[in-house]
């Protein structure tokens, strides 16, 4: 005696395309199919047909841990876009700050380059800069001029005795 059993497939696409609510929908779309179905009434109960029902709500438990999961993953992928979007809009928005800042020189001294070797690079908001340590003028936007002085005075600091930082201080030329 062979029964028609119904499935249901759930390809890993189509859950990636639904949002969260549209795949709680579908889930109840379909429970509601399976609840208005009629049951046909069982004999007597037998061994075989307990491994039936037993087999029948593993398959059911199995599909809505699967839907559960496909649910979870599609609302990871989903913050991790988000994040990634965010950050492109904001190195986006960095770029163009670049393009359109005044632009000044900056001229450093072959004095650092002990300290921070020919060039260094370093990140400005998600925007690669580029420090040449040797003595040629070179243009940068205004707001990233100003990380550069404020990075070289940190240096120029921490490499003066503190002797003659303090007598700066007491001289008040600091």
């Amino acid at each position: 005696m062979t029964e028609n059993k119904k499935t249901f497939v759930v390809k890993k696409e189509e859950v990636e395309n639904l949002s969260k609510d549209n795949i709680e929908k579908e889930i109840e779309e379909v429970v509601k199919e399976f609840k208005e179905e009629p049951k046909a009434e069982p004999k007597k109960t037998t061994k075989e047909k307990k491994e039936e029902t037993f087999a029948e709500k593993s398959a059911d438990a199995a599909a809505a841990a699967a839907l559960k999961a496909a649910i979870n993953a599609n609302a990871e992928i989903a913050q991790k876009e988000a994040e990634k979007a965010y950050f492109i809009e904001k190195k986006n928005h960095m770029l163009n700050r670049c393009k359109n800042d005044a632009k000044v020189t900056r001229t450093v001294s072959k004095f650092f380059a002990p300290y921070l070797g020919k060039t260094y690079t370093f990140l400005y908001n998600g925007i690669p800069v580029t420090i040449y340590c040797d003595g040629k003028p070179h243009e940068y936007p205004l707001f990233i001029a100003e990380k550069i002085d404020s990075k070289l005075s940190l240096i120029a600091e921490s490499n003066t005795y503190k002797e003659i930082v303090d007598e700066r201080l007491d001289q008040g030329e600091l």
